[in-house]
């Protein structure tokens, strides 16, 4: 039952009910073209063939056995609702695809430079490398399992092909790994701003993650409407109340994301004010859905604003800190 709830809360996200479209149409299409027996490769390096049309597009689709379509299989039920959900619907899609564009043109560079022989590919295990390795560069700073940086992931993973997917040229996971480490923050902000376009307005709002319900990344551009909100930032961090309430807001943080603290009693309540958190984040929270209290407790909590929603996405913040706003207590209110 657990597990059950678990895969839902995956595939949907718990702030609000929101399909992963992308996902699921990578999935389907690899399902059917494996069903229909439909084959598409390219043969790269010094003495390729001459790719087919249809084969430029749907190598990345096309698996010849079924261990290598479970592994991709796998992976996307596993890593595709989240990085969809982080990035939104159009934006997974547009790096999926440009993925599957760039990775053969640079592996074929390598062979020629290289001197190596020509190779066959297909599989979506190196599309799905390069979106980790694009993931894992934009968390540095975190740790797996507290001991191995977040950087290492990639090259986990590419040894763990190498078991898996013996078929597989280990040199096209390095190379989409090298790929992955080029979409930084601003490239992947230019394709996030492709959904003003609105390409998904003929579907349900809750069949696709849009803007509003997703991790827009930190790539702001002053402007007139931002700069008030900017400046009231920089004047609620320069108030002397801020650093006097530094102590109250790490216990707050501790106890909001440590749901299950065998040391914290169900009568200890720490209050959290509304005013010692960032007024623009809790408003970009706020834009995405999530509520007031519940945001400003996870500000106060990881104090970065890719941490704040994580800690919403996980629904990890407990019910032992309160918001406090003009004198006033607001209960957390369960999403």
């Amino acid at each position: 039952m657990l597990g059950r709830v678990s895969l839902v809360r995956l595939w949907f996200g718990s702030a609000r009910p929101r399909f992963c479209l992308a996902t699921f149409a990578l999935i389907t299409v690899m399902l059917l073209m494996y069903a229909g027996a439909i084959q598409a490769s390219l043969s790269l390096g010094p003495g390729g063939n001459f790719p087919r049309f249809r084969d430029v597009f749907l190598y990345a689709l096309s698996h010849d056995d079924l261990s290598s379509l479970l592994v991709s299989l796998i992976l996307l039920v596993l890593l595709g609702p989240y990085q969809e959900r982080c990035w939104g619907t159009v934006a997974l899609l547009a790096l999926s695809i440009l993925t599957m564009i760039f990775l053969p043109f640079v592996y074929t560079l390598v062979l020629f430079v290289g001197g190596g022989e020509a190779s066959r590919i297909c599989g979506y295990s190196a599309v799905q490398l390069a979106l980790v390795t694009a993931q894992c560069r934009q968390t540095t700073q975190r740790r797996l399992m507290r001991c191995l940086p977040v950087w290492f992931l990639p090259w986990l993973f590419l040894l763990v092909g190498l078991l898996l997917l013996p078929g597989t040229p280990a040199l096209l996971h390095f190379c989409a790994i090298c790929i992955g480490y080029t979409y930084h923050h601003p490239f992947i902000g230019t394709l996030q701003e492709l959904e003003e376009a609105r390409p998904f307005d003929f579907l349900p709002s809750w069949l696709y993650v849009p803007t509003s319900a997703r991790f827009r990344l930190p790539t702001f551009a002053t402007s007139q409407r931002s700069l008030p909100q900017f400046l009231m930032m920089e004047e609620s961090v320069a108030l002397p109340e801020a650093e006097l309430l530094e102590q109250e807001m790490l216990r707050a943080g501790i106890l909001a994301s440590l749901q299950n603290a065998p040391e914290v009693g169900p009568d200890t309540k720490v209050e959290v004010p509304k005013s010692s958190v960032s007024s623009l984040r809790l408003q970009q929270l706020e834009k995405m859905g999530f509520p007031t209290e519940k945001a400003v407790v996870a500000l106060a909590a990881s104090k970065q604003l890719d941490g704040a929603i994580s800690l919403l996405i996980e629904d990890s913040i407990g019910e032992q800190a309160v918001v406090v706003s003009k004198g006033k207590m607001l209960p957390l209110q369960s999403t």
